[in-house]
Order: structure tokens, then C-alpha cells, then sequence
């Protein structure tokens, strides 16, 4: 069986990846190449591949399930990121059967726009290895401001057009460090939709307002569908969105732009997926 090792090296905790340690457990007898990702521009092909193993962050695995969308390989993720949110909501050894697609690009537990959804790509990697998970607090005051996506969206019983500060479909129970998605159920047919609504104006007044609603959101939390003034959040199984410009979106912290229609739903992926609890072999 031929297998490759990819160990991303600008995540928070790739330095603890034991190589051997990992494929005498998960490798014995394959035939192994190992490929270490030392920059942004650095890439890799799974052509003729039956079997792969990731060390990295929810992004190193997004990408992977890019590249092997619609092949029968099996895919085993060790989580050495900084947030590691898709391994930490299984919390034990599981698969990820059911994906989140949203347009033509697939995610394990986010794909959000607007207010603090950069914060994955804005921390260096070398900040993420001094500081881990406190090096996105440096920037969450940056990315503490109004933003105004104007959208109109639309799922069974319910469309609507307005601007807005945060679009999320979650497909797991965390996010930015918060479990927040009670509603969630893993590998169910549902995503969830979370919107806030954008105050009138970016300033102090603005902000101090869009305060209340993200506490509500992520503090507080949910376990059942909620249509509030400027939070909505309710699980279903198919939404669509028409976006007025284009918008950058983070799918498991990577930056995707996306404009015009869209549709968003959850999906089968051909590849098994084994998730491997953060504490597996370091």
C-alpha cells in the first residue's frame, strides 16, 4: 500500500510529530513517502496514493479533502494545529463521515464571513508556535469591527435579504475555541446556520451593539433553534445564499472567496476519514 506522511511545520505544534512513533502504528508494512510542508507555496498530489497521513491544523486537513474529493482513500488526521476544532469536537478517535459543501468547496466544521473569521490567517505561523492558541488574541481587537455583507438567504420556510456581520454554517459544535452548537449532531444531514445582523455603522456605537449579539451567540450558546432581532440560528439541510460582492469566507481557517449564488448542504466524502485525538503519539 502506498502511503504518504505530509507534517506541516508551520502549525502550533508540529514540532511534537514523532514520524516513527506514527507509522509503526498506523504504517508498518507501506510502502512511505514523507513530505514536509515548509511554506505556503509548498504543495503535494494524493495521485496513486491508498492512504494518507496528516499532521496539522483544521486548514492542513481542508486541504487534503480538497485534493482527494471523490477518491476511496483513506485518510488518517493528526491534529497538531492550534485550535485543532474538528479533532477536539470528536474528543475521542471517530470518523468524519459528512462534510459541509458550500458552492464547489467542501469543509469539516466551519465556513464562515465577517467579523472575526479572519483571525486564522492573520497570525503568523511563527506566533502560533511561541504563543499556540494565545497568538489569535493579539489580533481579535483588529478584527473587532462591523462588517456589512449584504445577502439574501434562503431554505425552507424562511428568506430573507439584509446586511450582516457574521454568515456561519457549522458543522460541528465548536468554533474559535467556543461549543457553542448543543444542536449539533456529528455526521447527521443537518448543518446549522448561525447570522447576526450588521449594526447601521462601524463605530464605537456599532461595535459596543454588535458586543450583545456575539455574546449571545458564543457565550451563551444553543441547544435548540433561536429567532431573536439580530440572531437567528436554526439546523437544516439545505440553504442557499445570493451575495451582493464578493466575499472572503474561512472554511476550517482558510480563505476562500466566494460571490453570486450559492447553495450549501452537507455531503458524503468518498475518502474515509479517521480523526486521531490530539493526545495520539507526539
Amino acid at each position: 500500500m502506498k502511503c504518504l506522511v505530509v507534517v506541516n511545520t508551520l502549525c502550533g505544534n508540529a514540532a511534537k510529530v514523532n514520524e516513527d512513533e506514527l507509522l509503526r502504528l498506523y504504517a508498518p508494512e507501506d510502502d512511505v513517502t514523507i513530505r514536509y510542508i515548509r511554506s505556503a507555496e509548498d504543495l503535494y498530489s494524493t495521485e496513486g496514493v491508498d492512504k494518507l497521513i496528516l499532521c496539522g491544523g483544521d486548514g492542513t486537513l481542508n486541504h487534503a479533502l480538497g485534493l482527494t474529493r471523490g477518491k476511496s482513500i483513506e485518510i488518517y488526521y493528526l491534529p497538531v494545529g492550534t485550535f485543532n476544532e474538528t479533532a477536539t469536537d470528536l474528543k475521542t478517535e471517530g470518523e468524519l463521515a459528512r462534510l459541509g459543501r458550500i458552492g464547489e468547496r467542501d469543509f469539516a466544521y466551519v465556513a464562515a464571513a465577517g467579523s472575526f473569521t479572519d483571525l486564522g490567517q492573520t497570525s503568523s505561523s511563527e506566533s502560533k508556535k511561541r504563543f499556540k492558541i494565545f497568538s489569535y488574541f493579539f489580533h481579535v481587537l483588529k478584527s473587532y469591527r462591523v462588517h456589512r455583507i449584504r445577502a439574501t438567504i434562503s431554505c425552507e420556510g424562511f428568506s430573507e435579504t439584509d446586511d450582516y456581520t457574521l454568515l456561519m454554517l457549522s458543522n460541528a459544535t465548536r468554533c474559535f475555541g467556543f461549543r457553542f452548537n448543543r444542536l449539533h449532531r456529528h455526521n447527521a444531514e443537518e448543518l446549522e446556520l448561525l447570522t447576526i445582523k450588521a449594526p447601521r455603522r462601524d463605530d464605537l456605537w456599532g461595535r459596543i451593539k454588535m458586543f450583545f449579539p456575539f455574546f449571545r451567540a458564543f457565550f451563551i450558546g444553543f441547544s435548540k433553534p433561536h429567532f431573536g432581532k439580530y440572531v437567528r440560528f436554526l439546523s437544516l439541510k439545505e440553504v442557499s445564499f445570493s451575495l451582493s460582492e464578493k466575499t472572503d469566507f474561512c472554511l476550517d481557517g482558510e480563505r476562500v472567496s466566494f460571490s453570486g449564488e450559492l447553495t450549501a448542504r452537507t455531503v458524503s466524502h468518498a475518502a474515509r476519514v479517521r480523526i486521531l485525538p490530539p493526545c495520539h503519539p507526539f
